[in-house]
């Protein structure tokens, strides 16, 4: 080696010096120049790296190893490559070479450098392989020092490992081989070994040592996630976790039998585990949670396959405990069908807050009153009900095992399926009947059944006989399904006006908002004991079925279309094929515009409605079918209306109330907006009509006399389902059912309190009539004589009779027996309008318009032409106070609300209003009997039992009452149309209606009416307080003069008080004239025109 060396530095000083080499020589120097070049760009390369890492550490890299190495080979085969091509080109070599230094000595010879540079290009063009090498080991060198640039060389990057994951598994189970020369072949020679030539190497070592620190990692960044999950997961407390599940209110009547309940959705009973057979518990045990009884909330095993199986599958499988299925099922429902790692770490955090709060068996239960149970049932109480219709108390081994089957798959398992059912299978179905209509017995989880028997039979819970005696069964062989258990009546107008009633106290009592009050009754799990009696209200409800006890409808009058219009020609029903033809609405012209931009304006009062609403995210705007009517065998049926469903964003209002459609919305809506002969159309995807509703309707409540409990209530009839349109609480023209709150007993209560203070009553003379202040005698009483004829108002002759006649003198009891518009006018006169309306509100109506267009006067006061009206709720109650002596009891739904934990959370008392004397009042019952006894009410008597009450028609007979009152019960009933539409009857249809249920009320005929109260006394055959009978004078009516005191009677039979009360009227009546043809009706509507009574 020195010896080449010696030999190389001669020739180098003789080219100096300017000799001419051979061409082998000048060879070996420019190849021994290129050489030392190379080396020197390495070594300065490596400097510069160097210098850039201050933390380098101690020894060659394996970077530098493999390059030294590599260079040390490159040596090797530079020689190599010197001999193999010297001999091949010696004697070109040698021409080309002297002419080159031959041309260098001309030009004043060139530097050595230069010659070297020179002979270095040309060998480099020759050995392509030098070349190729030098790229790799640039590159080999860039990446080394940006390597330690980064200060990593061979560890973890984030950003690097991520887009090239096979690297990084290749690092984790592999180490760098210092050994590896690239270009050196497939394997080279180590210590005298033959191995692999391969950057990295397999090392078990290495491997262990990384899977630790993975495992470590994972472990650690685990426990991160979950303890973050944790940490943001809603608190719970298990001992109120029937507080999250959400569980129906059930409803009892006024014997405590169940009649109803209302849930959000997910209607369940809560039950409790003693309630819960052993046979029922170890059959779920068994299929579901066999160590159920041992671990504390899950199973590490399972827990542990089921998320190792998740890496891969992107989910996590397995199957959870009975606490995880509660904890997933109470507390993660949004959540439930999700399979991940975070589901499962709330599962098992709330599993085991269950576990350490709630003992095993409360678990147990919880968690069988939680599950669902395919068709419609949640909770294993309702499920027992409707497929084997009996409580969980009493269900069999195979009807247990039946039920712990259907919680994998709750809808395919339903025991029942409607006969349509796609789900159910032909090969395990088998066709039933349930009142009458088909279903499917669905023994599709029969295996699953037998499953459940089985591992009831390997874990000790049944014997094997036990086991083959029920695996054998099928499904329709002990299937018994009940579909109504729990609703007794067939609407909910009395259940959903209680409801909201408790919403209502719930909201006022503990202060909450309405949302949080109504999740309480839907959810909650309350019993509510409710006033009902289911008998009269069933009573009530099968009344309102029998369609000839309602009148017809008459005076229709049509335009030339066919559409139903006022007097006024006013259209107040469409008819619905001036609506929809073919399921579609057609924009007419002059009900729309089309606009440049695309959009659509709909002009308001067309055939459209416009309204303004307001919802939780501001103001909308609606639009909505006005009314349309169908005659569907012989009877008339109304639209009430329908809704055009157009998003908020895609509508505005302009400046004139017309609706603008954006054109956005008509574009990417075509189906639905299309066109019809150039008129756009709304198909029936766009629209919801409202069903259709029979004319004409009614409403009716029963309310008992003195508590003020309402017995029954109907808002409607020919529809059925919950929260409907009830007319019972909605208000209604009373036409002259007012007169007896208004009028009479004002006037008697008036008379009697003047009375009671020793001042006469101030009578007036209003100037408009005959009689003037002639004939009322003292005080107005009972028999005070008003003469029946024509007053004007505003020179016109108004109010008129119903029979357009006038019949002269007549007492009070006579006007209101006949319900002539006269005497109540007259009398409201004397009254003034601001005692008459007081007497109204003290009697609950809350609707009474005192403003001074409102009801201030005869027309509203005297013949019931209230500007809002009144309900047959209120009217109810405010008839009560006649036969409860003159106190009214306010109208109660409910007695008491208790929650699931047996707390009374809600309670009602007796409210009570003096409104009367009790002498009045008993004054006022035997008018009221006068009525139906010989007056416009005789339709309204029921055997067995003295029914007192009054009449009412508005004017062109739009409404009917009878307002009737017996010793138990006080009953409003009212007829009508949704629309003012004319009747064929009177409230003689109404009385006769009201007659009809109230006998099929199984109380109606017991008890009695109040004894006469010692302040009343009888005259010439008429009862008076004490201090009103005098000063009666001379009447054009022949009266005797007897007086008498009526003690007051310590005990009265029922007998014995009707007896009184029928010889009371009798001697009334013998001593009436006749007055000719009795009216059949009177009363008004708003605009004060008289009708019938």
């Amino acid at each position: 080696m020195e010896k080449n060396s010696t030999n190389i530095q001669i020739l180098i000083k003789r080219l100096k010096n300017g000799e001419r080499l051979s061409p082998e020589e000048m060879r070996v120097v420019a190849h021994h120049m290129a050489q030392l070049q190379f080396e020197k760009k390495q070594h300065e390369k490596r400097m510069q790296a160097a210098a850039h890492s201050s933390d380098k550490p101690k020894g060659p890299s394996f970077h530098e190893q493999v390059a030294k190495a590599e260079a040390e080979a490159k040596k090797n085969r530079l020689r190599n490559n010197l001999e193999k091509h010297s001999a091949k080109h010696a004697a070109h070599e040698d021409a080309e070479l002297y002419g080159r230094v031959h041309a260098v000595t001309e030009r004043n010879k060139p530097s050595f450098h230069e010659q070297v540079a020179k002979a270095e290009a040309d060998a480099a063009k020759r050995d392509k392989s030098i070349k190729k090498r030098a790229k790799e080991e640039k590159k080999l060198l860039k990446e080394e020092r940006k390597a330690m640039l980064n200060g990593d060389r061979t560890g973890f990057s984030l950003k690097r490992d991520l887009r090239h994951p096979a690297a990084f598994i290749k690092r984790i189970f592999t180490k760098p081989n210092p050994y590896y020369t690239p270009g050196a072949g497939a394997f080279v020679v180590v210590a005298g070994k033959k191995i692999k030539n391969k950057a990295r190497t397999l090392s078990i070592k290495y491997t262990i040592r990384n899977l630790v620190v993975m495992m470590v990692v994972m472990i650690l960044m685990f426990s991160i996630y979950a303890a973050t999950v944790i940490a943001f997961a809603p608190k719970i407390d298990p001992n109120k976790i029937y507080d999250q599940i959400s569980t129906n209110s059930v409803i009892y009547d006024d014997n405590g039998t169940r009649i109803d309940s209302v849930s959000s959705g997910e209607s369940r009973t809560i039950i409790k585990y003693k309630d819960i057979p052993k046979h029922t518990v170890d059959a779920f045990v068994a299929l579901e949670d066999k160590t159920f009884w041992k671990h504390h909330g899950f199973n590490w095993k399972r827990m542990i396959g089921a998320i190792a199986s998740s890496f891969g599958r992107g989910n996590i499988r397995g199957t959870s405990t009975l606490t995880q299925q509660l904890a997933r099922n109470v507390y993660l429902p949004n959540i439930k069908s999700q399979r991940s790692a975070r589901r499962k770490i709330l599962e098992m955090y709330y599993a085991s807050k269950i576990e350490h709060t709630l003992s095993k068996k409360e678990i147990f239960a919880a968690y069988v009153n939680s599950i669902y149970f395919g068709y419609g049932n949640y909770g294993i109480e309702n499920a027992s009900k409707t497929y084997f219709s009996k409580d969980v108390s009493q269900l069999t081994l195979k009807e247990s095992a039946a039920l712990a089957a259907m919680p994998q798959s709750p809808d395919t398992y339903a025991l029942i399926q409607n006969a349509d059912s796609p789900v159910a299978s032909q090969s395990t179905s088998t066709p039933i009947k349930i009142d009458g209509k088909s279903y499917i017995a669905n023994d599709i989880s029969k295996p699953r059944r037998q499953i459940a028997l089985k591992l009831m039979a390997d874990q000790g819970y049944i014997t094997r006989a036990e086991y083959e005696e029920n695996a054998a069964s099928n499904l329709a062989d002990f299937l018994n399904p009940s579909l109504n258990a729990g609703r007794e009546t067939d609407t909910s107008y009395f259940t959903d006006y209680m409801v909201e009633q408790i919403i209502k106290d719930l909201m006022k009592k503990y202060k909450l908002d309405y949302q949080s009050a109504h999740d309480m009754v839907y959810n909650g799990g309350l019993k509510i004991y409710s006033t009902m009696d289911s008998k009269a209200q069933k009573a009530v409800e099968a009344g309102f079925k029998e369609g000839n006890y309602f009148p017809s409808l008459t005076g229709l009058k049509k335009d030339s279309a066919g559409n139903i219009v006022s007097d006024k020609g006013v259209i107040t029903l469409y008819a619905y094929n001036n609506m929809l033809q073919d399921g579609k609405f057609k924009l007419a012209d002059g009900e729309y515009k089309k606009n440049n931009d695309g959009s659509l304006t709909i002009y308001k009062n067309k055939r459209l409605n416009i309204y303004k609403t307001s919802t939780a995210n501001g103001s909308d705007y609606s639009l909505e079918f006005k009314p349309s009517y169908v005659v569907e065998n012989g009877s008339l049926y109304i639209i009430p209306g329908g809704f055009i469903n157009i998003p908020t964003e895609s509508k505005t209002l302009d400046k004139n109330g017309n609706l603008k459609i954006s054109a956005k919305f008509i574009k990417k809506n075509s189906k639905l907006i299309t066109s019809d002969d150039g008129a756009p159309t709304f198909t029936d995807k766009l629209y919801t009509l409202q069903d259709k509703v029979i004319q004409p309707q009614g409403a009716m409540v029963i309310t008992e006399v003195g508590t003020g409990k309402v017995k029954a209530m109907i808002g409607g009839r020919g529809v059925s389902g919950k929260k409907l349109f009830n007319r019972a609480v909605n208000a209604r023209q009373p036409g002259s059912s007012i007169k007896p709150l208004a009028i009479y007993s004002a006037s008697l209560q008036r008379s009697y309190e003047l009375a009671e203070s020793g001042q006469p009553f101030p009578l007036t003379d209003p100037g408009n009539d005959k009689q003037g202040t002639k004939y009322y005698g003292d005080y107005l009483t009972a028999s005070s004589v008003i003469v029946d004829e024509p007053i004007k108002f505003n020179g016109k002759v108004w109010p008129k009779n119903s029979n357009n006649r006038y019949s002269g003198p007549m007492t009070m009891r006579r006007g209101m027996q006949t319900s002539t518009n006269v005497v109540a006018v007259k009398l409201y006169e004397q009254l003034g309008s601001d005692y008459s309306a007081s007497m109204v509100e003290k009697y609950g109506i809350s609707t009474l318009n005192k403003t001074p267009n409102g009801d201030l006067n005869p027309a509203s006061l005297a013949l019931g032409g209230l500007s809002k009206g009144v309900s047959p709720y209120e009217m109810a109650e405010a008839y009560a106070t006649f036969p409860n002596g003159g106190v009214r009891v306010e109208n109660r739904v409910y007695t008491k609300v208790v929650d699931r934990d047996g707390r009374t959370i809600l309670s009602t008392e007796k409210k009570q209003h003096k409104v009367l004397d009790e002498g009045v009042a008993y004054i006022m019952v035997t008018m009221l009997k006068s009525v139906v006894n010989g007056g416009t009410g005789t339709n309204a008597a029921i055997s067995g039992v003295e029914v007192g009450g009054k009449t009412g028609t508005t004017d062109a007979k739009y409404d009917v009452w009878f307002d009737g009152i017996t010793p138990k019960y006080a009953a409003s009933l009212w007829i009508g149309t949704d629309v003012n539409i004319p009747l064929t009857s009177s409230s003689v249809a109404a009385a006769r209606l009201w007659s009809r249920i109230m006998s099929n009320v199984p109380n109606v005929r017991k008890g009695s009416y109040k004894p006469a109260p010692s302040n009343i006394v009888r005259k010439n055959g008429e009862y008076f307080t004490k201090g009103t009978e005098g000063g009666l004078g001379k009447s054009p009516l022949d009266e005797s003069e007897e007086s008498e005191i009526i003690e007051e009677e310590q005990e009265v039979t029922e007998q014995d008080q009707n007896d009184n009360n029928n010889q009371a009227a009798q001697n009334n009546q013998a001593q009436q004239p006749q007055q000719g043809q009795q009216p059949n009706n009177s009363g008004n509507n708003g605009s004060g025109n008289p009708a019938g009574g």
